[in-house]
Order: C-alpha cells, then structure tokens, then sequence
C-alpha cells in the first residue's frame, strides 16, 4: 500500500509535486485538491465558446537542463518554438521590446533620448547610495526619467503599490542582468546573453494551461489523483505535525470532508494557509 500524500492547489507547483511523487517507483500516492475547476492557477488557459485564453503570457523558458527535460517530457509534441514579439507603449506610439537601437531612436526622437541619456549620465555619477527598493535599484541601473516613464507607470499598474514599497531584491529577479546600457549594447551588436531579452521561447501548442491539462492527465493515468472543485477550509495539527485537512466543494454539492494523508503539500496564498491551521499558530506567525 503506498503511502498518501495530500497537495493543495492545482497550479504549477501542486501538480509538478504530484507528477514527481506519482511515478513508478515512488512511494506515494498524490492527491490533489484544487479550488477550481481548471487546473493550472494563472498558468491556467480559460476556454470559452471554443476560443482559449491565456491568464498572462507564462512563457516558457529556463536556462535548468532538469525542468527542461520536464516540460518537454510532460508536453511532448506539442511543446513548440515561438518567436517572441513583445512591445512597450509609450507616449502613444509601440516601441520594440527587446529594443532595437534605430526602431527606439526613430520612436523617441534626439531631444527625448538625449534627455534619458543624461538622465542616465547622472544617475550613475550620483546613484542611490542604498538599493533597499524597486525605485532606487531601477533608477541606478536606468535612471530616473526612463523609471518614471516605463517602469514605474507599468510596475505600479501591474502590481498595485507604490515602487518604494516594493523590494530591490524581487526587482533583480524581474530584471535579471540588465541595465541602460547593457540593453543598448545589446540593440547595437545583436547580442542576447539577458534572460529579459529573448528573443523567442518555448510554448504549449494550446497555450500554458495545456501543459497542465496533460500534467493532470498523467498523474491519473499513474494512480495519482486530481479532485477539482474542492477547496481546504481547515487544517487540523498536533503539536507541528499536520494530521489531516477538511474540504469542501467550492460549488456546494460536497459537505465538509476529513482527509487524512501520511504527508502534506501546500501550494495555497501562506495567509489563507495560516488562516486555515487549527489550533491557530502562535500570534507573532499569524
């Protein structure tokens, strides 16, 4: 009899888990439990009237032979190469993304790029002696006129808080290896050694949530399982060893299930987790 372990949420991370835990010679048996009636959290592809629809792009691309191997084994075939074709609106007009040098120049015109040049020119003369900030880290590497025109309008939008509130370290990994005028050399030259700036990229045939449908479809095949429709409630502990969760159907068809696992996965928000957890944690953990 192998042993069960119970993993909440069908994203990326829950199924991925479920995957790995359903083959062959594991000892496990996964179970999922999934809020929703699709799997793939916002990796997820929406279908409606025959038409999908992808929550955000979630394009695939690594630089990790093992998770490589991974998508092309879960989505076989139907992992495809695409080119990229990204673009920045500015001022009314749609600028190239990776830039290219005489698409932006021609965009901008000499003054505005001279002005972001200069921008630029002080900035790394007087930096931010501190980068404790998504402001202050883009500044120093773009300076502050070409911040507060790209990336503190589209980061704020996105987001939802200010770029000061926002920490310097999630900002080095959103931007990876990239700055003004590395971003310029790379327009000049051809060159693209910048996870930001590639210029194409790995995609499922049917969008990223076919990924995660074939995923799902997999661990079934293995044994495993994927119950949808389900959302946790409650998490039941002794001590600091979780004894069992308690579900519910998320449209109200199933009343409160008790179930027990030899181990527990959790992918869900760590609020709603804490939240769930009873006996609650200590105060200064909530």
């Amino acid at each position: 009899m192998k042993k069960i372990a119970a993993i909440i949420g069908g994203g990326p991370a829950g199924l991925t888990a479920a995957y790995i835990l359903s083959t062959p010679e594991s000892t496990f048996k996964p179970v999922v439990f999934e809020a929703s009636d699709l799997v793939g959290g916002i990796a997820r592809t929406e279908n409606y009237k025959g038409y999908r629809f992808d929550i955000g792009g979630h394009r695939f691309f690594t630089k990790i032979t093992e998770v490589q191997e991974l998508w092309r084994e879960i989505c076989g075939d139907d992992f495809v190469t695409r080119r990229r074709l990204s673009r920045i609106y500015y001022g009314g007009k749609y600028y190239s993304y990776p830039l290219k040098a005489f698409n932006a120049l021609s965009m901008m015109g000499p003054i505005e790029a001279g002005r972001i040049l200069l921008s630029y020119m002080k900035w790394q003369i007087w930096p931010h002696k501190s980068e404790d900030n998504f402001e202050q880290w883009v500044i120093n590497r773009f300076g502050g006129r070409l911040y507060l025109y790209f990336f503190k309008t589209y980061t704020e939008k996105v987001w939802g808080i200010p770029g000061t509130q926002i920490t310097s370290d999630w900002a080095a990994q959103r931007i990876k290896n990239l700055s003004l005028a590395k971003a310029i050399w790379n327009a000049i030259s051809g060159a693209n050694d910048t996870a930001s700036l590639i210029e194409t990229f790995e995609y499922p045939r049917l969008g990223p949530g076919m990924m995660w449908e074939k995923c799902r479809d997999l661990i079934q095949e293995r044994g495993g399982e994927v119950r949808l429709n389900y959302t946790v409630n409650r998490i039941t502990r002794t001590g600091n060893r979780i004894d069992a969760i308690e579900v519910v159907g998320s449209d109200g068809t199933v009343a409160p299930l008790r179930v027990a696992a030899d181990e527990f996965i959790s992918t869900m928000a760590l609020a709603d987790l804490i939240a769930c957890i009873e006996p609650a944690p200590p105060e200064e953990i909530v």
